[in-house]
Order: structure tokens, then sequence, then C-alpha cells
């Protein structure tokens, strides 16, 4: 990534910036809740996902994640539109709390109503961007089963200190404070970094998925290629998106991470810029990395991100095998578009 593009965004972007410190786990300390919002209904809706020939659904069963499944496998299954809202309502929580170097890190957690010990998502936001850029993937990812934690990263500052292992290191303090059993790390641009370190170093995590995922490079004060030291670390299942190669996404230097992990599915969305996988994105990306001479509308291209995102935690989670046969046989009518191409 440009650093002349880096240092705009800072300069552009509002957010509080931490100091460093060493990690230690005895800076540890109790979650302070400042408020607790309204827990808003989340309406069910019905989309279509690629086409697929219809199931029989005679000898269905229900259970807490709100899917059906066939207890015949050999049945066609109609797979779930992942870009719809999920079944179950979110509630939200305002929260702080400190970790290694960061004294308070602010955060909000997405439940969802009726799952009981949900597997947990950790998700980055990009660099000098914030968390709210990333509040429409808390809520919707939530609505499909899983709790997500939803930090404001206390290390992109470029006047105080650019430390993307310890935002890492955060992200793992945190799922501990919140008691997590069963991590998946997430995130955009270089919060896709912090959580590849984070995947590699945790024994409870189960996945790891990349946003437009991107690596170190060219970065004043700041070691190349990072992720290099950590991606082969990572033996459980991986999935990546990324868009055009562009100077907001290091030109794709974040695939070369996906590469180095054992058990990686990743895909290439067409026309996709760097602010497609943000949600909601904002002007200040807009501005520098919109890409406005695509073929795909937005539309199209949110819709193919959203879903493969959701069905890359969906299976991750264990929540739904839907999620895995998106992946696996969900892309073909995606691929024959144009609109996706797989590259692992």
């Amino acid at each position: 990534m440009k650093s002349q593009f880096l240092i705009n965004v800072c300069l552009m972007s509002t957010f509080t910036a931490c100091g460093l410190g060493n990690i230690t786990s005895s800076e540890k300390t109790s979650v302070d809740d400042t408020t607790i919002s309204d827990e808003n209904q989340v309406p069910q809706d019905s989309g279509s996902s690629p086409d697929i020939p219809e199931e029989d659904t005679s000898e269905s069963r229900d259970d807490e994640t709100g899917f059906s499944d066939t207890g015949d496998e050999t049945e066609t299954e109609i797979l779930t539109d992942f870009s719809q809202i999920g079944p179950h309502t979110v509630g939200t929580q305002e929260r702080s709390t400190t970790v290694s170097g960061c004294s308070p890190m602010s955060y909000t957690t997405y439940s969802p109503e009726g799952v009981s010990d949900p597997v947990t998502v950790v998700l980055g936001h990009g660099f000098g961007r914030g968390a709210g850029t990333m509040t429409g993937w808390g809520e919707h990812l939530a609505s499909w089963g899983v709790r997500v934690l939803l930090p404001t990263l206390c290390h992109y500052n470029i006047l105080s200190g650019v430390d993307h292992e310890l935002n890492g290191q955060n992200m793992i303090e945190l799922a501990d404070i919140e008691g997590s059993v069963q991590t998946i790390y997430g995130g955009h641009s270089a919060g896709g970094l912090a959580a590849i370190i984070a995947a590699s170093q945790d024994p409870g995590a189960v996945g790891v998925f990349g946003l437009d995922a991107t690596d170190t490079q060219d970065v004043p004060g700041v070691e190349d290629f990072i992720g290099r030291e950590y991606a082969g670390d990572i033996t459980h299942p991986a999935f990546g998106i990324v868009g055009e190669p562009s100077s907001c996404n290091g030109e794709n230097n974040g695939l070369l991470l996906f590469g180095m992990m054992g058990d990686a599915s990743v895909v290439k969305v067409t026309d996709a810029d760097h602010c497609d996988f943000e949600s909601p994105t904002d002007f200040v990306c807009e501005f520098s990395c919109e890409d406005a001479g695509a073929e795909f509308s937005d539309e199209e291209i949110h819709e193919v991100v959203k879903t493969l995102s959701t069905a890359a935690v969906v299976s991750l989670a264990g929540i739904s095998t839907h999620g895995s046969l998106i992946w696996d046989e969900g892309l073909e009518d995606w691929v024959a578009s144009g609109i996706v191409q797989e590259l692992e």
C-alpha cells in the first residue's frame, strides 16, 4: 500500500490511539459495560443464491440455529441465501476493557438470541479506519448464529505507532476476556492481517477469513511482509475474498498469505474495490479506492461478497453444511457470469 494513501487516511480519519506496551497477561482487567442498546428484531427475508435444484423437505428437522436439514443426504438441497439477514434477533452491547498496550480498548458485542454458547468471531477493521466501517458485518454475521466482537484496534496510528502484531495479540486477549472457547478471526485489509496473526497463535482458533486482506509493504517504520511470518502456522480452514489489485490493497499482496496456509479457499470478486468489503464504507475510502469503471454493479458485488463471507463463517462455526456447499458447489453460476474467479 502506498504510504501517501495511508497518511491521507490517517489525517482524514479520527480515532483514538493507544500507547504500546509489553504483551503480558497481567494487563488484562475485567470488562466494563458502558451502554446497552435495545435488541432489534431482525426480519427474515428470502432471496436467491446461485441456482440449485429444488430439495425434498418432507422429512426436515429444525435446530436452534434456525436451519432445516433433511435426513436424506442424497437429496439435492436448495442452498441458503446468506446475503439476506439471518433468522436470529441480534442484541448489541458497547463495552471497554484493558489489553496489552491499550487501556481502554472499546468494542461492541453482537449476540444472536436463542443460541447457547455460540462460536465467537473477532472482527478487525482496516488501517486507520475504525470499527464504524464494520458494524454492518457485526449485525449480519450475528443474525446467522455467531457472536461477534468488534473492537476498535489500538495500534493503527502512524503518529504514535503502528503494530500489527500487537493488534493480533489484542484480538486474542479480547476473545479470552469474553470467555470464547472456539474463535474465528476475520477482518478487512490490515484487520485481516491482524486476524491471521491472531489465528496463528490462538489454540482456540477454529478458522480465519480475510476481506481483501493485506500484508505490510512500503510503510515507513513498519517491517515488510509481516504476515509471512505467521500464515504458514495456520492449519485450520481459511477463506479469503479479494477484489481487484490496487494500491489500496497492496496489489493483492495478501493473496500469498492464504497460499501459505494448509487448507485455504480463495476467490476474487471481479470489479470489487477495497471499499466493497466494508459495511458501511464512507467517502474517505471511496475517494481513494473506489473503482469507477466497474462492469458489475455495487449491488451485484455486495451480494457476492456478503454471501461468500457469511457462508465462510457459517462453515467455520459448524452451523450448517450449506456454508461449505456454497464454496464447493454454489460458485458455478457466478464463475460463468465472470463475477467470481476461483484462485485456490
